[in-house]
């Protein structure tokens, strides 16, 4: 699998000295095992001064095997010898490794020949403590000598932290010096949704109803349809029926794993899309992050946590694989309800887009992982939940075909008692950062 980096600036012109660095090779692997790497440099930030050298390295991520020796690094697109390299002009560069066909994570690093600042957050909770630091064009720590200010307001020291959520600006007071900027959030609740379906089930229909309404009114939710006794039934779904009391009646709606939420007649659907939005992006104290990576049908998952409070080690996660634009047909009793928005779409509905379709647990209690520990407040804690083959999920009956870009990974993270505290999503092959 190869991708493509883009110039930046399409006229710069890239002048680089390089030369072997003196890198420990001592820990080395056979890199034809690699499936996912990440590239790392030796810089704090994404800035480095006019003639630094920058040293890269490439590990691959399921052992953090140094696979340095074995990799080849690229600049703007342009291969380069060794690790280790020396910028001799200003402007933005994008640098990625590579080893047995396989393209690390992209870092773009901007070269310039003035001061400049970094920070050691992009974006922080709130009362959660940012730290500045000043560097010369040379990589000389001016920070002890410095004095920041923010959003206009000079600091004593160099650590800052706020209650207020907005985004702030940091800069020393010297014109050629550009300012850089974080931003102080709190964490809004994604409302995980729990559709237990099926294609047999004619009033089935009615959540999904709920859900498109609701789905309408914000964008703060996670959804699974977790399907019995069809096309798309999930292996595990009776143990999940069973640990959540959901009974072989359908259609049931769960939000945030615990909660049934009525919906046996029409009259219910409006509540429940009430009910669900007041939950919907009200403020928690935890947030999650998801890393994804795709090599050919294989993904890779990681999450990160971030909370203002103690996440005890007895919270989970679980972490759940769906797929969405599934093609088959829908039973549909509202054919008999005149004048109702489905009654004109037949029974069955034909080749009806099944979306949200719960198709594996990435753990391997389905009702999630406890933490390897306790998350800090205010200190990111990373899961490395692991990698799983989508192709042993195509579904081509039906004239449906595989398609990775219709995958996608939820998590949610519960409680002792299983109720979900927060949700998250993301496609197969992107990233999620902390909201």
């Amino acid at each position: 699998m190869k991708t493509s980096f883009t110039y930046l600036f399409a006229t710069l012109i890239l002048f680089v000295t390089s030369c072997s660095s003196e890198y420990d090779y001592s820990i080395n692997t056979d890199p034809s095992n690699a499936k996912f790497i990440t590239l790392r440099t030796n810089i704090q930030g994404t800035k480095i001064g006019l003639n630094q050298n920058i040293v890269l390295s490439l590990f691959e991520d399921e052992n953090n095997i140094d696979l340095t020796e074995a990799s080849t690094f690229y600049v703007n697109d342009e291969a380069i010898f060794g690790n280790e390299y020396s910028f001799q002009e200003i402007g933005t560069y994008t640098i990625y490794g590579s080893v047995n066909n396989i393209n690390s994570n992209p870092i773009s690093i901007e070269v310039v020949d003035k001061n400049y600042i970094v920070i050691s957050e992009s974006k922080v909770l709130k009362n959660q403590e940012v730290t500045f630091q000043l560097f010369s064009e040379n990589g000389e720590d001016l920070t002890n000598s410095s004095s920041f200010i923010v959003n206009g307001n000079a600091i004593s020291g160099n650590i800052f932290s706020s209650e207020i959520d907005d985004t702030y600006s940091v800069s020393v007071g010297d014109s050629n010096v550009n300012s850089e900027s974080f931003t102080v959030f709190t964490p809004k609740r994604k409302v995980a949704i729990e559709d237990y379906t099926g294609t047999w089930c004619g009033w089935c229909p009615r959540v999904l109803l709920v859900i498109d309404k609701a789905e309408e009114v914000s964008d703060d939710l996670v959804v699974l349809a977790i399907h019995n006794n069809d096309e798309m039934q999930f292996e595990q779904e009776e143990a999940i029926r069973d640990a959540f009391n959901v009974g072989n009646s359908l259609p049931k709606l769960f939000v945030n794993r615990t909660q049934n939420i009525v919906v046996s007649q029409d009259v219910d659907i409006q509540p429940a899309v009430d009910y669900i939005s007041s939950l919907a992006g009200t403020e928690v104290e935890q947030s999650i992050a998801i890393q994804t990576k795709l090599n050919g049908t294989d993904l890779r998952v990681e999450v990160d946590l971030l909370s203002s409070i103690n996440i005890p080690s007895n919270h989970k996660l679980a972490v759940y694989l769906y797929q969405d634009k599934l093609i088959y047909d829908q039973t549909n009793y509202y054919v008999e309800v005149s004048g109702h928005p489905l009654s004109e779409l037949g029974n069955p509905i034909p080749n009806y887009e099944h979306n949200h379709v719960l198709e594996a647990s990435l753990t391997d209690n389905v009702l999630g992982r406890e933490l390897s520990n306790s998350v800090e407040p205010f200190k990111t804690h990373n899961e490395v939940i692991g990698t799983i083959d989508l192709n042993n999920y195509a579904h081509t009956d039906n004239g449906n075909s595989f398609d990775v870009s219709n995958f996608g990974i939820a998590v949610f993270l519960v409680d002792e008692n299983n109720n979900a505290v927060n949700a998250q999503s993301v496609k197969a092959g992107e990233n999620i950062g902390f909201e």
